[in-house]
């Protein structure tokens, strides 16, 4: 239970014996209006009303003009937030700054952590997990992706962090403050700042980050008001894990996760063996072929797999979206061959932007320096950036993804969406100039038809705003949902497709281990067995953190290879091995498909079903040397209070929990079953 004193600005748990904020809680605006800029640093006629479990302020900000409503509602022992600003000018207001949120002294809080969720380790390996210490001493950063190439919007985020959640506290016990807003991206922001003579903590309330998020609130018409997402306040005790626990459960309750049926194919990537050869008809011509794609369906059975995805080759050129019938006959009748000589159901790669100068050019994102987005991503390629909001380009765009799709597709991903900067073409219909939030938009209303019309098609959406490789810009559950819940089904697992072993050495991979942790959104992931070890590591690294699985690179193929090339490896030596692991993989499919996961460690995952007393752990060593792991598993977590049966380590059974022990090579890793098979 919280207890909230606004008069005061006090948040605190008597059942935590800790108070989390202590100073006045913050209430500051700066912008402009047509007299001129404004900093609005206190709230006047504050009135403060509380009725039964909800504390409702009011008041007003004199340079802006601007009035607000502050609602904060005891809900099951945790407090939710909403605010509403109100222009009250017979003009718009232009907001570029908005600081609101409660305040908790540092000084006497050095050691406690300000923990991102579900984020700790950002896809870039980046760390954040930050002491009180730390934050006084402004050793703090977002993860943020870059690309010169492209207009980009100023960064909005100066002296703060973001992050989906957090968690504030001891580490061990403390709170969880979480921003929910499904329908405007907006994140959870948190500032150190000064406040009479000492630095605080600002959280929860509402802020800018990114280009400006959540942009509908950066400019309010005269007589116009936004309402930010809920911020939710919610105590955890027990450890870090329980913290990541609870904004999983939070997002599973509003229906971003996975439905109870869910088993996902086990995907086989052709692209590993057969190639990349970016557009290039007469290579396409020579090794994308009907042939080789059925060879890559033979391995794709041998295997035990049960799809074949295409990457890219299988269209005219890439961005197309037209499929290349004079080389791969139709599309219905591979489909046909697939399911009828190899058992197999057929995936495929669709892009936005375009590698030839297909498209009309009106289509085109149009920059203020040139009237086409003309792209080089590697030498001799063209990308061309078509405009999704554009509703011509739009509206064909998805007549040719139907066009394929409707023939029995089982699985897509929409890969390379991410918004390339404003386009100021006034002809299609969007701001001018265009914003990401416009983007975010059409990308998701096209893959929500896609599937709408498509059914029995599963949707892997890449981030639409920043591709892939240091931080997402959308939070992971914005607009997902299965069915009719939302607009796609599945996330990316963050391109640990290429260098695997490296991502784990050096812990950006563990990125994968906290969204599993704190997020049920599916995500998918391929990899490749050539890039992997004979211990096979990163293959049950990707089993255990990431839902959908996609494996493929029997024999590898230069052109998708990083530039030093791989180690030397035994092809058939490293297949067999993953025929092995595969067979065991299918065999526990469900615990690792819809199970819940419980982090004992970075490197132990436990994974359990409802209802079945046990569970399977996946233990790793990945370091270079033998190492002896113990560990204990509480008996709570396996749902059973006496001993089960135990393969894969030792086991010494008490009233609480089992302590395993094992043996583990370097760079290896382990399964433990725990339970009748």
């Amino acid at each position: 239970m919280l207890d909230i004193d606004l008069a005061s600005g006090r948040l605190s748990s008597a059942h935590l014996q800790a108070t989390f904020a202590d100073r006045a809680y913050r209430y500051a605006l700066s912008g402009s209006t047509s007299a001129g800029d404004f900093h609005d640093e206190a709230l006047l006629d504050q009135r403060i009303d509380q009725r039964d479990n909800v504390t409702v302020v009011t008041g007003r900000f004199a340079g802006s003009g601007i009035t607000l409503e502050q609602r904060l509602q005891t809900v099951n022992g945790h407090v939710e937030e909403t605010i509403t600003l109100r222009n009250t000018r017979a003009e718009p207001v232009e907001l570029r700054h908005i600081a609101l949120g409660f305040a908790a002294a540092l000084e006497t809080r050095s050691a406690w952590r300000l923990v991102a969720i579900p984020f700790r380790v950002q896809l870039d390996g980046s760390v954040h997990d930050y002491t009180g210490q730390a934050l006084i001493a402004g050793q703090f950063h977002n993860a943020v992706y870059s690309d010169k190439t492209r207009p980009e919007p100023p960064l909005t985020e100066e002296g703060i962090v973001r992050s989906e959640a957090w968690a504030w506290g001891t580490g061990d016990e403390g709170l969880v403050i979480l921003k929910y807003n499904n329908e405007a991206i907006e994140l959870s922001v948190a500032a150190p700042e000064q406040q009479a003579g000492e630095t605080v903590l600002r959280f929860g309330g509402a802020g800018f980050s990114l280009y400006g998020e959540p942009s509908a609130a950066r400019m309010l018409a005269a007589g116009a008001e936004f309402t930010f997402g809920t911020t939710c306040y919610i105590p955890y005790s027990g450890g870090l894990a329980q913290a990541y626990q609870v904004y999983r459960d939070f997002i599973d309750a509003r229906g971003h996760g996975f439905p109870p049926d869910y088993n996902p194919p086990v995907n086989w990537n052709e692209l590993y063996d057969v190639g990349w050869y970016h557009s290039d008809a007469e290579k396409l011509k020579q090794f994308y072929t009907r042939a080789a794609l059925l060879a890559e369906a033979a391995k794709a059975r041998d295997c035990g797999c049960d799809l074949l995805y295409l990457d890219p080759g299988w269209g005219i050129a890439e961005g197309t979206t037209l499929w290349d019938e004079a080389r791969l006959g139709p599309v219905a009748d591979f489909i046909r061959t697939l399911k009828q000589d190899y058992g197999l159901d057929l995936a495929y790669r669709t892009i936005l932007r375009c590698y030839k100068d297909h498209w009309p050019h009106n289509d085109m994102v149009k920059h203020p320096d040139r009237e086409v987005s003309e792209l080089t991503y590697y030498p001799g390629a063209e990308g061309w950036e078509p405009c999704l909001p554009n509703p011509a380009f739009w509206q064909e765009k998805l007549r040719r993804i139907l066009a394929i799709s409707q023939h029995g597709v089982r699985f897509m991903m929409f890969d390379e969406m991410d918004w390339r900067g404003p386009c100021y073409d006034p002809s299609h219909g969007h701001q001018v100039p265009s914003t990401p939030m416009e983007h975010v938009v059409a990308y998701y209303a096209l893959t929500r038809e896609v599937r709408r019309q498509c059914p029995g098609l599963t949707i892997e959406a890449h981030d639409p705003v920043w591709p892939w490789s240091t931080s997402i810009y959308v939070p992971t559950y914005f607009q997902q949902g299965f069915g009719d819940k939302g607009a796609y089904d599945e996330n990316w697992g963050f391109e640990y497709m290429w260098d695997c072993l490296n991502d784990l050495r050096s812990g950006k991979a563990l990125a994968l281990y906290y969204y599993a942790l704190g997020c049920n959104v599916p995500l998918y992931l391929h990899i490749t067995m050539a890039a992997d070890n004979d211990q096979c590591v990163f293959f049950w690294w990707t089993a255990s953190t990431v839902r959908h699985l996609g494996i493929g690179g029997k024999t590898s193929n230069k052109t998708i290879e990083p530039g030093g090339g791989l180690p030397p490896y035994d092809p058939e030596q490293r297949f067999a091995a993953y025929q092995a692991h595969m067979r065991t993989y299918n065999r526990l499919k469900p615990f690792f498909v819809r199970g819940q996961f419980h982090g004992i460690a970075e490197h132990i995952h436990l994974h359990t079903l409802r209802d079945v007393p046990g569970g399977v752990v996946n233990v790793f060593n990945l370091t270079d040397d033998g190492r002896q792991i113990d560990f204990e598993v509480p008996l709570n977590l396996l749902g059973t209070t006496q001993a089960l049966p135990v393969r894969g380590a030792q086991a010494e059974w008490s009233s609480k929990a089992v302590r395993l022990r094992l043996t583990l090579h370097g760079m290896s890793p382990a399964l433990i079953e725990i339970g009748s098979r």
